[in-house]
């Protein structure tokens, strides 16, 4: 296993910690205005920079850091359906969930109808925790990984 692989492991798993707790401050920030049935201008800033910190940890997570342990593992890539089924069976999330937090990001970057945003936001605020509780299962995985690996040296 490649030493510069290892190390970009380690990197985005930092990078996948940090955007968890940005989504974090965000969910607290929004909290208590869940049930409000329209927001100040002021508001929605903060529900839509919850969505893009959302949208941001969704890829970190999936296109990013679980491609990576992929490769690391020497798993073919296959498709993102064979990632999120892959996550389900190293015990990380349930593969509906991870569907449903990959679909509302795709409605994140193509919803412009804003008659839909605040239930679009609303589904934000209710799948955002399950991203949160990924990440420690990843990052977890992730430095076995490193661990288990970083001290083999192959010959070039």
């Amino acid at each position: 296993m490649k030493p510069e692989r290892l190390a970009l492991l380690e990197d985005e798993l930092r990078v996948l910690e940090k955007a968890t707790e940005h989504l974090g401050y965000s969910i607290d920030r929004v909290q208590a205005l869940k049930d409000e049935p329209q927001w100040t201008p002021e508001e929605l800033e903060r529900f839509e920079s919850l969505a893009s910190r959302f949208s941001r940890l969704a890829d970190l997570h999936i296109q990013r850091v679980m491609r990576l342990i992929d490769d690391l593992e020497l798993v073919p890539q296959g498709s993102l359906l064979d990632r999120i089924e892959r996550a389900e069976k190293r015990g990380w999330i349930a593969a509906p969930d991870l569907v449903r937090i990959r679909e509302l990001r795709n409605l994140i970057a193509h919803e412009y109808v804003e008659d839909k945003l605040h239930e679009l936001h609303l589904a934000v605020l209710e799948l955002a925790p399950l991203l949160i509780e990924l990440t420690p299962k990843v990052a977890a995985f992730g430095r076995l990984l490193i661990a288990r690996h970083g001290g083999l040296r192959v010959a070039s």
